[in-house]
């Protein structure tokens, strides 16, 4: 008899998957045939006539991979659930190598603070001059804002914001015409969020093209250093009390390499009032909207933890190497746990 592969074991858990719907039977000996909702299924002895012979064994295949050996169906499922497999990246690209290279060797901290370059793809880039694009686009912007002064004070509060806390800054009136292959102007747009209207995110359109180039197409992307969701949720129920936070304006806390901030400039009012002149500011700090940043972020946030392992304990470093889904902490701990960090 030819050896069979098994495909999928089921449970005695699950009894009404079993449960004859029909059956098909001939003479006392022989085999006979049930229907249950997965199919039909054939029992009975095998003849000792049938020894010697080969016996053809038809089944369906219910996985549509090429893996569904019964090792690997069940090293899935463990996995799933300890969150280990999930997590597992593909080998990075030499594009991925080559811009953690870049970061590994460049990195500095300041004021509390990492301070990372925009991976170029060339460097330097070979910007052309797109203002005349921003003030397209910023015009428009002021027709909108003019109908809305809701909206209007949203953008005002957030580019105030910004440049209190020293995300971003004014540009010097000498510099401005400066460093023309490392200019680029962003415009801006808001978003809302369906579930949360009444949060206003400010966006920079790294993607706004000029000339057929945008600002993202000079930029590696970097590689994808988030943790996988479902590596995070399994041990999120681990133990008994969860503890939920959450990074503030986690790109902004990266800063940019100065020679590079000029690539982020972006046009905006005298005293924030669109009746007047604008002006020209430039991002200080990584921004939403480029397509380096969130790999930047992620970069960052994990050199913290490892730079910071000898001040800290290993529950906070693993705590920010393996529970954190982008800026979302989820964690649970023991009582023990607890009782230590107090």
């Amino acid at each position: 008899m030819t050896n069979l592969c098994v495909e999928m074991i089921i449970g005695q858990n699950y009894p009404e998957i079993l449960v004859p719907l029909e059956v098909r039977r001939g003479r006392d000996d022989d085999l006979y045939a049930i229907r249950t909702k997965l199919g039909w299924m054939v029992n009975g002895p095998v003849n000792k006539n049938f020894q010697g012979e080969k016996v053809l064994c038809n089944y369906i295949n219910s996985m549509r991979v090429p893996e569904t050996s019964l090792e690997t169906q069940v090293g899935r499922f463990w996995a799933v659930d300890g969150g280990q497999q999930l997590e597992e990246k593909p080998a990075m690209s030499t594009e991925d190598q080559k811009v953690l290279d870049l970061w590994a060797r460049s990195v500095v901290l300041k004021n509390g603070h990492y301070e990372l370059p925009i991976p170029f793809r060339s460097n330097p880039p070979g910007l052309h001059d797109n203002r005349n694009m921003a003030e397209k686009r910023l015009r428009a912007l002021k027709r909108r804002l003019a109908k809305d002064d809701s909206l209007l004070e949203s953008y005002r509060s957030e580019v105030s914001n910004l440049v209190a806390k020293g995300h971003a800054e004014r540009v010097p009136e000498e510099e401005i015409s400066s460093f023309p292959w490392m200019t680029w102007y962003l415009p801006m747009f808001n978003v809302k969020h369906p579930s949360k209207p009444e949060k206003f995110r400010l966006v920079f359109d790294c993607a706004a093209e000029s000339q057929g180039y945008s600002l993202n197409k000079y930029i590696y992307k970097g590689p994808d250093l988030t943790n996988k969701l479902l590596g995070v949720l399994p041990r999120f129920r681990q133990e008994k009390i969860a503890i939920m936070a959450d990074v503030e304006s986690m790109f902004h806390q990266v800063r940019v390499t100065p020679e590079h901030r000029n690539v982020l400039r972006f046009l905006w009012w005298t005293d924030e009032d669109i009746a007047q002149k604008s002006q020209v500011y430039r991002m200080t700090a990584h921004l939403f909207g480029g397509v380096w940043s969130p790999s930047c972020a992620g970069f960052a946030f994990r050199r913290t933890a490892l730079d910071q392992s000898s001040r800290f304990s290993s529950l906070a470093v693993n705590t920010v190497l393996d529970n954190f889904y982008a800026d979302d902490c989820l964690k649970s701990v023991s009582s023990e746990d607890v009782a230590v960090t107090q």
